[in-house]
């Protein structure tokens, strides 16, 4: 790579629909199928739930907290212990910043650009334990759990690289290689503890609202810290 003098260097955010982000046409569908699905007979079998919300969280590379938009699939076991425990398994995200960068620099001889386009994601998978202090027996049903998880940060880039060169012969005639290049880096990954609280309200004989704050403790790695609170509303299905 030659030693060049850098005449023009930028790095910009850009701003991008979230391919996490679930439009409001969509939950609402999501929800007409629960409600739908709910009105069958039911027990406190395995359910199925689906939580959006937001997290708050430090911000990767600028200083200060900021609160995105998170989604969470759930996956709980059925009710046991005359109805006061279950367990549930989570996977959940949320989409962080996205940055474009660009790169121009010229020798005298060859004009070099580069061009990246960078979007940040944070993933997460979870398993909890909860108790139902007062069984399934109430109209608003508190819950408590707490349990342990394992998140990824990461880097999904796509770059494109130009030389242009002036051939030694032909003044005036330009010779550009290009390429291009992508992939998907792990900045940060780890398990964390967390814990959560929550209420969920029966609307029928298996579906659910719920209503959930989560708190991820020690979500931490390579100097990232992603620990912070999680606030969430969804429905759960009871099969």
């Amino acid at each position: 790579m030659l030693q060049t003098n850098s005449i023009h260097r930028k790095r910009r955010k850009r701003t991008r629909q979230s391919i996490l982000a679930l439009s409001s046409l969509e939950i609402a569908a999501v929800f007409v199928v629960l409600l739908w699905a709910g009105t069958s007979a039911g027990s406190s079998g395995p359910g199925f739930g689906l939580k959006i919300g937001g997290q708050t969280i430090d911000r990767p590379f600028e200083d200060g907290k900021t609160t995105r938009a998170r989604f969470e699939v759930e996956l709980a076991s059925p009710l046991f212990g005359d109805d006061h425990f279950d367990v549930a398994f989570t996977f959940g995200g949320s989409s962080l910043d996205s940055y474009s960068s660009d790169y121009v620099d010229y020798d005298g001889v060859t004009l070099i650009e580069q061009y990246i386009n960078e979007d940040f994601s944070l993933f997460d998978v979870g398993l909890a334990a909860r108790l139902y202090p007062f069984g399934d027996n109430e109209q608003v049903r508190p819950y408590i759990g707490a349990g342990i998880g394992y998140f990824w940060f990461l880097d999904s880039w796509d770059e494109d690289y130009f030389e242009t060169t002036e051939d030694p012969f032909i003044p005036g005639l330009f010779y550009t290689y290009a390429t291009s290049d992508e992939g998907t880096d792990n900045l940060a990954r780890g398990f964390f503890p967390f814990v959560t609280a929550g209420v969920t309200v029966p609307v029928s004989s298996n579906l659910e609202l719920l209503f959930e704050l989560q708190y991820h403790l020690s979500k931490e790695d390579s100097g990232y810290d992603f620990s912070g609170p999680a606030y969430m509303f969804g429905a759960r299905l009871r099969f």
